[in-house]
C-alpha cells in the first residue's frame, strides 16, 4: 500500500467536493450539472463580494472558484459512473483514485452501502461478509468510511432491531486499521475519525443529562 503525496492532495480536493454536496448542494435542491453548480458560487460570490474591498474580492473568488472546480470535477467523475444525483455514484468517484475508478466495487460494499446511503439500512449478512472478507481495496475502504460518515440518521435498521452509525463506523475504522486498507493520513480515514470523536463525545454529553 503506497500513496503517494500528490495522490493524497486529489482525494482531499474529492472529500471536500462530496462535503459541498452533501451539506450545501443537496439540502437547498441545488441540481448537480455543472452550469448549475457554477451559477449557484457565481451568485454565492457576488452575494459575498458586495461590501468587500478589491483585495478580498480576488481572494474570495478564488475560493469560491476552487470550492466550484472540486463539486464539478466530483460531479464528472460521478456521471462516468452513471447518475450523479446518485449519492453512492458520488462517493465512489470521490472516494477513488483515477486508475481505481474503472476498476468495480465488490459487489457486497456496493450492496451495504446503497441500503445504508438511500434507506439507513444496514444489513447484518452483508456487514459479516465485509468485515471477513480479504478482497478488500483501499478504495472500498474510502466508501465505507464516507458511506457511515454521511447517512445524516443516528441508527439504521439491522435485521430486526436497529444499529447506531456510530457502532457501525467504529467497526469500519476497526476493520480499516486491522486490514491497513488506507495509508493514516489518508484524507477519507482522518475524516472517518473525526466523525467517530463526534458522534462519541455526543454520547457523553446525552449519558450525562
Amino acid at each position: 500500500m503506497s500513496v503517494t503525496q500528490d495522490e493524497l492532495m486529489y482525494l482531499q480536493s474529492q472529500l471536500e467536493g462530496l462535503e459541498s454536496i452533501f451539506m450545501e448542494l443537496m439540502p437547498l435542491g441545488v441540481e448537480l450539472k455543472r452550469q448549475h453548480v457554477q451559477d449557484y458560487y457565481d451568485k454565492r460570490f457576488d452575494a459575498a463580494t458586495k461590501p468587500i474591498s478589491s483585495v478580498a474580492e480576488n481572494e474570495l473568488r478564488r475560493q469560491f472558484n476552487t470550492k466550484a472546480n472540486q463539486v464539478r470535477n466530483l460531479v464528472d467523475s460521478a456521471e462516468s459512473l452513471g447518475d450523479a444525483g446518485n449519492r453512492l455514484n458520488l462517493i465512489r468517484a470521490a472516494a477513488s483514485l483515477p486508475e481505481e475508478r474503472s476498476k468495480g466495487l465488490l459487489n457486497s460494499v456496493v450492496v451495504f452501502c446503497r441500503g445504508l446511503i438511500m434507506e439507513s439500512k444496514a444489513d447484518p449478512d452483508l456487514l459479516n461478509e465485509i468485515l471477513n472478507s480479504k478482497e478488500l481495496r483501499a478504495v472500498e475502504g474510502r466508501v465505507l468510511l464516507a458511506s457511515c460518515s454521511f447517512v445524516i440518521a443516528e441508527e439504521a435498521a439491522f435485521g430486526n432491531g436497529v444499529i447506531s452509525m456510530r457502532d457501525l463506523l467504529g467497526q469500519m475504522l476497526q476493520l480499516i486499521k486491522q486490514e491497513r486498507l488506507l495509508v493514516r493520513n489518508d484524507p477519507f480515514l482522518v475524516e472517518a475519525q473525526c466523525a467517530m470523536e463526534a458522534l462519541e463525545l455526543d454520547a457523553e454529553e446525552k449519558a450525562g443529562l
